[in-house]
């Protein structure tokens, strides 16, 4: 039985095609939004496909898009995942639960299968976000900052002289210690570091308030960059969310119920 895992986030959409039967993937890829359904039509034509999982923390759009390529290519509809207060062996300590974006709520249920320590769970998108989950199986809460794009695209909105940043690479080497030469790398380097800085904060304190020895994994597009300038020890999983879903996707969709 094939089934389509999708990741809808705010910057981009990762999809992976797997095997229930055996949990192996068949295809992935990571796409943009523009023409977005002629993209996923033309790609995905030559599957067969039994089911389409979505998480979706974008525009409702995105979900009508993908729901007419289901629909269209195998005639199927699309499940779209809702995060739910007490479920798959995690409870959230959030009063509004559809309120937890479906995301972080996958990543954690993700992270449940690398760990059964307390974890930290970072997410390193268009927004960062850094959730809790102690050894109890507890969703003690969590923090949602800017991401790099943009805290960068920001600064040029907002001010008058400072470039509006369209990429995000800056030329410097020294991560240790790197003074730029120029307003470009400047903005480049000191998000950067600003980013890092918060999310290694941000770990001493749950350290020191849930546990000192807590598992801390990272995902996101910017995660490896972010990674490099955090001394704490970060395990990085490109497809966390991706790994939540195929959770879900089989408990719904198969006979044995995990």
């Amino acid at each position: 039985m094939k089934c389509i895992l999708i990741d809808a986030g705010n910057s981009r959409l990762k999809l992976s095609i797997i095997d229930l039967s055996t949990g192996s993937e068949l295809y992935f890829s990571i796409f943009d939004y523009h023409n977005l359904y002629e993209n996923l039509s033309s790609q995905l034509a030559g599957f067969s496909i039994q089911n389409v999982i979505i998480s979706n923390v974008n525009s409702p759009m995105i979900s009508h898009i993908i729901s007419d390529v289901s629909l269209y290519l195998w005639g199927i509809k699309t499940h779209i995942v809702i995060t739910e207060q007490n479920k798959y062996g995690i409870t959230t300590l959030y009063n509004n639960p559809r309120l937890l974006g479906s995301d972080r709520w996958l990543a954690m249920i993700a992270a449940r299968i690398h760990t059964v320590k307390s974890v930290c769970v970072i997410d390193c998108g268009s927004a960062v976000t850094i959730d809790v989950l102690n050894d109890e199986n507890l969703h003690l809460g969590g923090f949602i900052s800017p991401g790099l794009s943009l805290s960068r695209k920001t600064l040029g909105q907002n001010t008058s002289k400072l470039p509006f940043m369209v990429d995000d690479n800056f030329s410097g080497t020294n991560s240790s210690a790197y003074y730029a030469t120029n307003t470009h790398d400047a903005i480049s380097a000191g998000t950067l570091y600003q980013l890092s800085a918060y999310i290694e904060h941000i770990i001493a304190e749950i350290k020191n308030d849930v546990c000192d020895n807590i598992e801390c994994i990272i995902t996101g597009g910017d995660a490896i960059i972010a990674q490099k300038l955090i001394s704490h020890h970060l395990i990085y999983r490109e497809k966390l969310v991706l790994d939540g879903l195929k959770v879900v996707a089989k408990d719904l969709f198969t006979k044995d119920s995990l």
